[in-house]
């Protein structure tokens, strides 16, 4: 047997420790209770009340001269309540607590510890974007797994291939929410003001994107509205041009945090 040298141990050691670090920060934080919480809540919650919406809105008329008819909501409607929901509401929790993971020049002194005592800004990052990445898409797939088993119940069972495909395009529109701040932190070195960059970019920047001419239906903007669409159209060319866009910018704005995280000084 041939021995390893002692600091390719300790290095690996140390590697192991931060991917540590990183899952513990998570947990004891409880921002994961935050990211399930809330995709857990929109999950049950949307459904219900594509459920019982109808029949609040007849019962408000009654009392007044306004009459109000209301369809009967099918189990599409359920899963694109759920998905139209989970692109706001969802995309700020996961924007928030990724700030939060991925500002590690927020406070100036752990800033200088991270800086020099870490060997590599890829050994500083990898492990908070992956734990954060990983997060997300858990929490969305639980809180898709609960809007599509409260959809079933209150409503009829949703299209298996629409939801799963719905679920699928969700899921990787967390990513697109974290690789934004991901990048935000990279370029910004206040917390706050980073997390506030990205939420306007995903919120407000990333759909009037789908104003431009060329982009209405191939841009991230179609991309992050294609969850709910598909639960009533077929999947078509232009969908598959908007999943490759958004893997595309997804991947650039990983790169470009990588890049100007090489640069950031003490």
């Amino acid at each position: 047997m041939t021995a390893q040298p002692a600091g390719t141990s300790a290095s690996a050691s140390a590697g192991i420790g931060r991917w540590r670090l990183e899952w513990l920060r998570l947990m004891r934080t409880r921002r994961w209770i935050a990211l399930v919480i809330v995709f857990l809540l929109v999950g049950f919650g949307d459904p219900l009340l594509t459920r019982y919406l109808g029949a609040l809105l007849t019962g408000a008329s009654n009392t007044s001269y306004i009459h109000i008819t209301v369809t009967k909501p099918q189990p599409s409607d359920g899963m694109i309540s759920y998905f139209s929901n989970i692109t706001t509401v969802g995309t700020l929790v996961v924007v928030v607590v990724a700030g939060l993971a991925f500002a590690v020049r927020a406070i100036p002194p752990l800033a200088v510890l991270y800086l020099t005592h870490i060997p590599s800004r890829a050994a500083l990052l990898v492990p908070r974007l992956a734990i954060v990445s990983v997060a997300a898409l858990a929490a969305c797939g639980l809180g898709s797994a609960a809007a599509a088993y409260e959809t079933s119940i209150l409503l009829g069972t949703p299209a298996p291939g629409a939801t799963a495909a719905g679920v699928a395009v969700a899921c990787l529109g967390t990513l697109l929410a974290v690789s934004v701040t991901f990048a935000a932190t990279a370029f910004v070195a206040s917390q706050v003001a980073a997390i506030a960059v990205a939420l306007v970019a995903v919120l407000v920047i990333v759909p009037l994107s789908g104003l431009i001419p060329g982009l209405a239906s191939i841009g991230p903007a179609a991309f992050l509205n294609l969850p709910a669409v598909l639960q009533n159209a077929a999947w078509t060319t232009d969908d598959w041009w908007a999943t490759a866009i958004t893997i595309g910018l997804i991947a650039l704005l990983v790169a470009a945090g990588f890049q100007r995280a090489r640069r950031w000084e003490l």
